[in-house]
Protein backbone atom coordinates (compact mmCIF):
# COMPACT_ATOMS: atom_id res chain seq x y z
CA UNK A 1 0.00 0.00 0.00
CA UNK A 2 1.52 3.35 -1.09
CA UNK A 3 -0.41 6.05 0.30
CA UNK A 4 -0.39 9.87 -0.79
CA UNK A 5 -2.63 12.72 0.22
CA UNK A 6 -3.15 16.10 -1.53
CA UNK A 7 -5.57 18.25 -1.32
CA UNK A 8 -7.87 18.65 -4.29
CA UNK A 9 -8.63 21.65 -6.72
CA UNK A 10 -11.59 22.66 -8.81
CA UNK A 11 -10.41 19.99 -11.36
CA UNK A 12 -11.01 17.11 -9.13
CA UNK A 13 -14.39 17.56 -9.01
CA UNK A 14 -15.66 14.43 -10.33
CA UNK A 15 -13.38 12.53 -7.73
CA UNK A 16 -14.67 14.14 -5.25
CA UNK A 17 -17.94 13.45 -6.33
CA UNK A 18 -17.48 9.64 -6.86
CA UNK A 19 -15.61 8.89 -3.23
CA UNK A 20 -18.17 11.53 -1.56
CA UNK A 21 -21.43 9.68 -3.06
CA UNK A 22 -19.48 6.40 -2.76
CA UNK A 23 -19.41 7.33 1.43
CA UNK A 24 -22.54 8.46 1.62
CA UNK A 25 -23.84 5.00 0.59
CA UNK A 26 -21.60 2.70 2.08
CA UNK A 27 -21.63 4.69 5.60
CA UNK A 28 -25.12 6.69 6.01
CA UNK A 29 -25.06 6.60 9.57
CA UNK A 30 -21.51 8.71 9.77
CA UNK A 31 -23.02 11.54 7.25
CA UNK A 32 -24.85 14.83 8.83
CA UNK A 33 -25.86 15.17 4.56
CA UNK A 34 -27.22 11.90 2.23
CA UNK A 35 -26.60 10.71 -0.95
CA UNK A 36 -29.99 11.56 -2.27
CA UNK A 37 -29.08 15.05 -1.34
CA UNK A 38 -25.97 15.13 -2.56
CA UNK A 39 -26.48 13.15 -5.75
CA UNK A 40 -28.65 15.88 -7.19
CA UNK A 41 -25.54 18.40 -7.00
CA UNK A 42 -24.66 20.01 -10.37
CA UNK A 43 -21.32 20.06 -11.89
CA UNK A 44 -20.71 23.87 -10.52
CA UNK A 45 -22.52 23.06 -7.04
CA UNK A 46 -19.24 20.53 -6.29
CA UNK A 47 -16.53 22.84 -7.96
CA UNK A 48 -17.84 25.56 -5.88
CA UNK A 49 -16.54 22.85 -2.92
CA UNK A 50 -13.36 23.09 -3.85
CA UNK A 51 -13.04 26.85 -4.90
CA UNK A 52 -13.32 28.64 -1.50
CA UNK A 53 -10.36 30.25 -0.18
CA UNK A 54 -11.59 29.05 3.85
CA UNK A 55 -11.32 25.56 3.04
CA UNK A 56 -9.63 22.66 1.74
CA UNK A 57 -11.00 18.95 0.94
CA UNK A 58 -8.18 16.47 0.53
CA UNK A 59 -7.92 12.99 -0.93
CA UNK A 60 -6.39 9.88 0.04
CA UNK A 61 -4.88 7.40 -2.63
CA UNK A 62 -3.82 3.98 -2.88
CA UNK A 63 -1.01 4.68 -5.59
CA UNK A 64 -3.45 6.43 -7.72
CA UNK A 65 -6.86 5.22 -6.80
CA UNK A 66 -8.55 6.95 -4.51
CA UNK A 67 -9.95 5.19 -0.79
CA UNK A 68 -10.89 8.20 1.48
CA UNK A 69 -11.72 12.22 1.66
CA UNK A 70 -11.25 14.37 4.59
CA UNK A 71 -12.51 18.14 4.65
CA UNK A 72 -11.64 21.35 6.84
CA UNK A 73 -13.57 24.43 6.72
CA UNK A 74 -13.76 27.76 8.78
CA UNK A 75 -17.42 27.92 10.40
CA UNK A 76 -19.82 30.30 7.82
CA UNK A 77 -21.25 31.34 11.15
CA UNK A 78 -18.56 32.58 12.50
CA UNK A 79 -17.84 36.54 11.12
CA UNK A 80 -13.99 36.35 12.74
CA UNK A 81 -13.36 33.17 10.99
CA UNK A 82 -11.49 32.24 14.14
CA UNK A 83 -13.75 28.65 13.71
CA UNK A 84 -12.47 26.02 11.93
CA UNK A 85 -14.96 22.87 10.86
CA UNK A 86 -13.29 19.28 10.73
CA UNK A 87 -16.07 17.55 8.48
CA UNK A 88 -16.67 14.70 5.84
CA UNK A 89 -13.81 12.10 6.84
CA UNK A 90 -14.34 8.87 5.17
CA UNK A 91 -12.38 5.90 4.76
CA UNK A 92 -13.32 2.83 2.30
CA UNK A 93 -13.22 -0.49 4.68
CA UNK A 94 -9.91 -2.04 4.08
CA UNK A 95 -8.31 0.83 4.34
CA UNK A 96 -9.80 1.57 8.05
CA UNK A 97 -7.29 0.53 10.94
CA UNK A 98 -3.94 1.06 9.27
CA UNK A 99 -3.58 4.79 10.84
CA UNK A 100 -4.74 6.93 7.97
CA UNK A 101 -6.84 9.00 9.74
CA UNK A 102 -3.17 10.22 11.00
CA UNK A 103 -2.51 11.66 8.35
CA UNK A 104 -6.30 13.08 7.78
CA UNK A 105 -5.50 15.06 11.08
CA UNK A 106 -1.99 16.12 10.22
CA UNK A 107 -3.11 17.73 7.21
CA UNK A 108 -6.14 19.52 8.25
CA UNK A 109 -4.75 20.67 11.39
CA UNK A 110 -1.50 22.01 9.43
CA UNK A 111 -4.15 24.13 7.14
CA UNK A 112 -5.63 25.47 9.84
CA UNK A 113 -2.21 26.86 11.60
CA UNK A 114 -1.39 28.15 8.42
CA UNK A 115 -4.84 29.80 7.59
CA UNK A 116 -4.37 33.39 9.04
CA UNK A 117 -7.59 33.82 11.31
CA UNK A 118 -8.20 30.69 12.72
CA UNK A 119 -7.34 29.59 16.14
CA UNK A 120 -9.65 26.63 16.84
CA UNK A 121 -10.87 23.44 15.09
CA UNK A 122 -14.06 22.13 16.06
CA UNK A 123 -14.87 18.36 15.26
CA UNK A 124 -18.32 16.54 16.11
CA UNK A 125 -19.33 12.87 15.65
CA UNK A 126 -22.28 10.81 16.60
CA UNK A 127 -21.86 9.27 19.70
CA UNK A 128 -22.15 5.67 18.25
CA UNK A 129 -18.94 6.52 16.00
CA UNK A 130 -16.49 5.58 18.37
CA UNK A 131 -13.30 5.35 15.89
CA UNK A 132 -13.47 9.21 15.52
CA UNK A 133 -13.60 9.68 18.95
CA UNK A 134 -10.47 8.27 19.23
CA UNK A 135 -8.85 9.70 16.90
CA UNK A 136 -10.04 13.46 17.78
CA UNK A 137 -8.73 12.34 21.30
CA UNK A 138 -5.78 11.11 19.78
CA UNK A 139 -4.68 14.34 18.13
CA UNK A 140 -5.52 16.72 21.13
CA UNK A 141 -9.19 17.09 20.79
CA UNK A 142 -10.96 18.08 24.23
CA UNK A 143 -14.52 17.32 24.87
CA UNK A 144 -16.53 20.39 24.57
CA UNK A 145 -20.35 19.46 24.77
CA UNK A 146 -23.06 17.03 23.04
CA UNK A 147 -26.73 17.91 21.70
CA UNK A 148 -29.49 15.53 20.45
CA UNK A 149 -30.15 15.42 16.86
CA UNK A 150 -32.00 13.57 14.29
CA UNK A 151 -29.65 12.47 11.60
CA UNK A 152 -30.43 12.18 8.11
CA UNK A 153 -30.86 8.72 8.10
CA UNK A 154 -33.98 9.17 10.75
CA UNK A 155 -32.42 7.94 14.29
CA UNK A 156 -31.68 10.35 17.08
CA UNK A 157 -28.10 10.18 18.30
CA UNK A 158 -26.36 12.17 20.24
CA UNK A 159 -24.18 14.66 18.73
CA UNK A 160 -20.59 15.18 20.54
CA UNK A 161 -18.49 18.05 19.86
CA UNK A 162 -14.76 18.35 20.82
CA UNK A 163 -12.23 21.66 19.84
CA UNK A 164 -8.44 21.88 19.49
CA UNK A 165 -7.32 25.69 20.38
CA UNK A 166 -4.34 26.19 17.65
CA UNK A 167 -3.84 30.04 18.42
CA UNK A 168 -3.88 31.84 21.53
CA UNK A 169 -6.71 34.01 21.66
CA UNK A 170 -6.16 37.70 21.09
CA UNK A 171 -7.16 39.94 23.85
Amino acid sequence: MSILIKRLSENDWRELRAIRLKALQLDPAVFSSNYQKESAMTETDWKNWLQPEDQAIFMLYDNTRPIGMTGIAVDRDDPTKKKAILWGSWLESQARGKGLSEMMYRERIAWAKEHPTIEKIIVSHRSSNLRSKHANQKHGFLFTHKENKVWPDGTHDENIFYELRIKHLSS
